[in-house]
């Protein structure tokens, strides 16, 4: 997920991580669809986080002291996407530092500049990163540049911490994310060197974020399907309390894809049929149709900036105050209650998604992290992914700045994060625990030509929500140019 604008990000980097990470040179433009900022950072802090005392990351970190000795002094090269999971990672980065003695050079850009760095790395068979971020969609777009983690552990098992433990990440994130081709079958999942490719990272969850100030005025509660939301939204632009009753991410970008997968979900639809390794673009079906007239149906009462939006957008038209409710991914929730960010702190509240015949479902577009095979630094980049992914990396993150949800079941069922979640005390994470627990879930299928494909799902959804096309006439010119791309496998 991209930044929401220069200006944001300016505002962002003091309390990020100490100046010291950042070079005197960092560069930033925009554009007015997405934030185009990039983030780049020379080295990592120095001084240790009050979570590495933490039992099980205090554990990771010694272990990481007693072995990388043979690296200390070294630098990592790391390319993320500018978002709230690598966020966190950096802003505890010191005690990667102080435990392995190794250096990271950390190059944090949005969604499509990282994307586009990561595609010239694997283009060029360049060792211009070690370790990298790719978002669910797009890991089966470079399924070969990442080395296993299983063939890591074998090739370095001097080097592998004794409690890895591949068993404990989240089954939905490791069939979607570690495995390629994906495991959609709801058995095991992939474990081997042959099936897995990277480690589940962050958990970037869709959910519905309101004013809880303007609904109670107007005595609203939070929707509990579309038809309610709707209402609401109706309810909140007649009244004038804010401009617009709501916003959406409705760009020709993969953010309108997100969101409509939302109402996708619900509807009982999918975009694809998967057939062992053949992939079937199933756009015309009614789920898909009815799916697509319900989401268009808001735009009347949208901010008209949604047009443009991306999520980075949606969150600057609730930050200022544009519009009462939108779905936004659940990591906003901190910047909302920045007052150098934000102009509604204290007024937002957060549910689960309106539901449709087939229920509440939230888009997931978390990453997973690996080593790339063109690295020169193998061995470090291995201790850095698994030290990113650990579960005392993960139990710091939820508890610090951000609350990221974690990738590993574990760590929610720990007495003591079990108790804070329970409490409500972490936020929005409590929300988010809530609909992993209940697996109401979706997220979108990587392949390698899904970068073509997405550029015509994207353009067509978003002319829908503008108005120039019809929901079916849309879905069949989506289905039509998808098609002639050629048969769609996991392998080419």
């Amino acid at each position: 997920m991209g930044l929401a604008g220069a200006g944001l990000v300016s505002l962002g980097l003091a309390d990020l991580a100490s100046p010291k990470l950042f070079q005197s040179g960092t560069t930033s433009t925009s554009s007015s669809s997405s934030s185009t900022s990039i983030l780049s950072t020379a080295t990592t802090s120095q001084s240790s986080t009050p979570y590495s005392t933490i039992p099980d990351y205090q554990d990771f970190l010694t272990w990481l002291h007693s072995v990388s000795a043979p690296y200390s002094g070294k630098t990592l090269k790391i390319s993320l996407e500018a978002e709230f999971g690598p966020f966190s990672t950096q802003l505890i980065d010191g005690d990667f530092l102080n435990a392995g003695g190794i250096r990271d050079q950390y190059d944090i850009k949005p969604y499509a500049l990282q994307l586009d760095a990561v595609s010239l790395m694997a283009n060029t068979q360049s060792s211009a990163y070690d370790c990298y971020s790719l978002d669910v969609e797009n890991l089966g777009v470079f399924p070969t540049l990442p080395i296993s983690p299983y063939a890591l552990a074998q090739q370095y098992p001097d080097l592998t911490y004794p409690g890895l433990n591949l068993d404990d990440f989240h089954r939905f994130s490791w069939d979607r994310i570690a495995t390629y081709p994906p495991d959609l079958s709801g058995g095991n999942g992939g474990n081997s060197a042959a099936n897995v490719t990277v480690l589940p990272f962050d958990t970037p969850t869709l959910v519905l974020f309101y004013r809880k100030d303007i609904f109670n005025k107007l005595g609203l509660t939070p929707p509990a399907t579309w038809d309610d939301h709707f209402a609401n939204c109706q309810a909140i632009q007649k009244s004038g309390l804010t401009p617009f009753g709501s916003v959406s991410m409705a760009s020709p970008t993969v953010a309108v894809i997100y969101e409509y997968q939302a109402h996708l979900a619900s509807f009982g639809g999918s975009l694809w049929a998967v057939d062992g390794n053949t992939i079937t673009p199933t756009f015309t079906t009614d789920a898909c149709v009815a799916a697509l007239e319900d989401y268009v149906r808001f735009a009347p009462l949208s901010d008209p900036s949604s047009l443009i939006n991306t999520w980075d957008n949606v969150f600057s038209s609730l930050a200022y105050e544009s519009a009462a409710c939108g779905l936004l991914f659940d990591g906003y929730a901190q910047w909302l209650e920045d007052p150098g960010r934000s102009n509604v702190g204290g007024l937002i509240s957060y549910a689960t998604n309106p539901a449709g015949p087939e229920g509440s479902f939230h888009p997931y577009a978390g990453s997973g992290v690996g080593v790339s095979k063109y690295s020169k630094n193998p061995e470090m980049a291995w201790l850095w992914v698994q030290w990113a992914t650990a579960k005392g990396t993960q139990e710091a993150k939820l508890l610090g700045k951000y609350n990221n949800f974690p990738t590993r079941t574990s760590v929610t069922q720990a007495p003591e994060i079990a108790s804070e979640l329970q409490s409500g005390s972490l936020g929005v994470a409590s929300l988010v625990n809530q609909v992993w627990e209940a697996g109401s879930l979706t997220t979108l299928l990587g392949f390698p030509k899904w970068l073509q494909a997405a550029v015509i799902i994207e353009g067509d959804l978003s002319a829908t929500f503008n108005g120039s096309l019809k929901p079916a006439a849309a879905l069949a010119d989506a289905q039509t140019r998808v098609e002639n791309l050629g048969t769609l496998t996991f392998t080419s």
